[in-house]
């Protein structure tokens, strides 16, 4: 629950952090189009006619520059030459008026163009229009440049700013730029949180399906294929899950009919063989076999309840029997067990602990292989588990120990209470365990042989607890479980 929680806070601050992301970009975009906007303001109020190849102006002035005056003796004028027509473009005209408003020289003059013009026409003229024609003017020392090109070919019109408006101008550029700012934050906003909830509801379903949750998630919006493609993955892996716990449930109901199926005709060898090997009139060799019989009767047995017990767990994935269970009592219990089967010896720093089981076998000492140290410093400690699944934990390593070492070990066995949780240790001395044994602590093994440990593992990890096996001096085991719970 923990978890999910903390994915879920994470999920939400990517979200936010892509919405402020959503924000931010929207609110430098609209600072750039401000920009741009003010110099495509400014480019479109600026005349243009200053950049044009041919603008009335630049005509004017190339006209000037290849104008000659032509003149008498006296130093009287006679006459004016354009050296160069090509500076005025086809369909443009152009005349010059002297100091009395009469025209001394033209090119390309319409002919409802007058020959003079009063004051008040020059007046009118150098502003606007001359007969519907723009014109634009030049004054020289010789007169005055009339400049017209075609009818409708340009508009002219009357701007005129205060001072003022000049002065006030960076100000109202700043308000400018501000109601930009907001109006693009709010923009992004609306658009942010409508992206919010659809990159939301993404995440969620997501996280749900990383947990095998069902998912459905409306399949429209921009968010359509995605939506679309999580909930058809939901429905794909529910139904492979259906299938697989169908499959899984069948396997265990197959393990549970053919194990049943085995322990009775098991029940009777191993009965017929305790039996044959008790009996007198048979010959030495022949009880010798029955023994054999029925010790290999016995291992079979225990084979087949490992892999119900795998079994159980793998698909039920939880104890059964789960109650109040001192460990400290558990290990002892378990190792007076192991005393019992005549195996090992046994030694421990705690006096009272199974003082009676010590001096039932103390005369056997000096026969025996294998030496058991029992440490436990974990006090009174309690865990919620399931008692008989534990004991069987411990007592397959235990075993382990005696069986994979046939020239004798050294066993120990210690506790030790750590925060909230108790640390089991058992090891021992021996030759170790193969690598890949331990490699494959999870996985249940191809043949009859190697169940123990991988049921050991799955026991402790069932419980809540860790579990980890290395080979170091010899064998070790060690196992975290946690304390309380109930």
């Amino acid at each position: 629950m923990i978890k999910e929680k903390l994915s879920s806070h994470r999920y939400d601050m990517t979200i936010f952090k892509i919405f402020i992301s959503i924000v931010l970009i929207s609110s430098l975009v609209a600072i750039l189009l401000f920009g741009v906007n003010f110099l495509g303001t400014g480019s479109i109020l600026s005349n243009g006619g200053e950049v044009f190849p041919n603008n009335p102006r630049g005509i004017l002035e190339k006209l000037s520059a290849h104008f000659e005056i032509v003149t008498d003796e006296t130093g009287g004028t006679v006459s004016f030459t354009l050296t160069d027509e090509t500076v005025v473009p086809e369909n443009y005209w152009c005349i010059l008026l002297d100091q009395e408003g009469d025209i001394v020289w033209s090119l390309h003059k319409p002919a409802d163009i007058p020959d003079h013009y009063s004051l008040n026409d020059i007046a009118a003229l150098t502003r606007w229009y001359l007969n519907d024609y723009p014109v634009y003017v030049r004054v020289e020392d010789y007169g005055l440049f009339i400049l017209g090109i075609p009818k409708n070919a340009v508009g002219k019109y009357s701007i005129e700013y205060t001072m003022n408006w000049f002065a006030t101008l960076p100000r109202r550029i700043l308000h400018v730029f501000i109601l930009n700012f907001i109006f693009a934050s709010l923009l992004s906003s609306v658009f942010g949180s409508f992206l919010y909830k659809k990159i939301k509801l993404l995440t969620e379903g997501l996280a749900k399906l990383r947990r095998e949750e069902a998912v459905s998630l409306p399949a429209r919006g921009i968010f359509k294929e995605p939506f679309s493609d999580i909930t058809k993955t939901s429905q794909s892996l529910a139904r492979k899950n259906a299938q697989l716990a169908n499959r899984d449930k069948a396997r265990s109901n197959w393990i549970s009919g053919i194990s049943h199926d085995i322990r009775t005709p098991l029940s009777m060898v191993v009965g017929y063989g305790e039996q044959l090997a008790e009996d007198p009139e048979l010959s030495e060799e022949q009880r010798k076999y029955a023994a054999i019989i029925t010790a290999q009767g016995l291992k079979i047995k225990k084979l087949i309840e490992d892999l119900n017990l795998i079994s159980s767990l793998e698909y039920e994935m939880q104890p059964r029997n789960k109650k109040p269970v001192q460990i400290a009592v558990l290990l002892r219990s378990v190792v007076g067990e192991i005393l019992n089967s005549d195996l090992i010896s046994f030694s421990s720093p705690e006096q009272n602990s199974v003082s009676n089981a010590v001096s039932a076998l103390s005369h056997q000492l000096s026969e025996k292989k294998y030496d058991i140290s029992l440490s436990l410093h974990c006090g009174q400690a309690v865990i919620l588990g399931d008692e008989s699944l534990l004991a069987r934990a411990f007592y397959n390593l235990l075993h382990n120990s005696i069986t994979h070492n046939e020239q004798g070990c050294l066993i120990t066995v210690s506790a030790s209470l750590q925060a909230a949780c108790v640390s089991v240790v058992i090891a021992d001395n021996g030759q170790g365990v193969p690598d890949q044994v331990l490699k494959n602590l999870d996985t249940l093994p191809g043949t009859a042989h190697g169940f123990g440990l991988p049921m050991v593992c799955k026991i402790i990890r069932a419980h809540g607890g860790t579990f980890r096996a290395e080979n170091r001096d010899g064998f070790v085991v060690t196992m975290e479980l946690p304390v309380g719970g109930f």
